[in-house]
């Protein structure tokens, strides 16, 4: 399987998967960081995002880019740390690089 190929192939665990894959669209990195918000998320909570959802339901619900809900309990670095992750648009995503400049990661880092 060619790499153009691979980018445009529904591969992943549906919880994690950003809109576009979900949608069997051509991704890159911006699809990575979703699951990457979907992920921290889940370490933070204990739970998978989108729990009390049967994976096809969550599937339709990810494929209309409606994001996890993310509890109030976490802290406002967490919370903006993840809705920076599952934006809808791709391009609104940030970059890797760009999240380790947020507090979410840098504040531990300072002591």
């Amino acid at each position: 399987m060619s790499i153009l190929s691979q980018a445009r192939s529904s591969k992943g665990t549906v919880y994690w998967m950003a809109p576009e894959v979900a949608k069997a669209k051509p991704h890159g990195p911006p699809a990575d960081i979703w699951s990457l918000g979907c992920t921290v998320l889940e370490m933070l909570t204990g739970r998978v995002p989108y729990p009390d959802m049967e994976w096809t339901y969550a599937l339709l619900k990810i494929g209309r880019g409606i994001p996890p809900e993310i509890p109030n309990t976490l802290s406002e670095d967490a919370r903006d740390f993840i809705m920076r992750c599952v934006q809808k648009n791709p391009d609104d995503r940030p970059s890797a690089a760009q999240l380790l400049e947020h507090p979410f990661v840098q504040r531990p880092l300072q002591h």
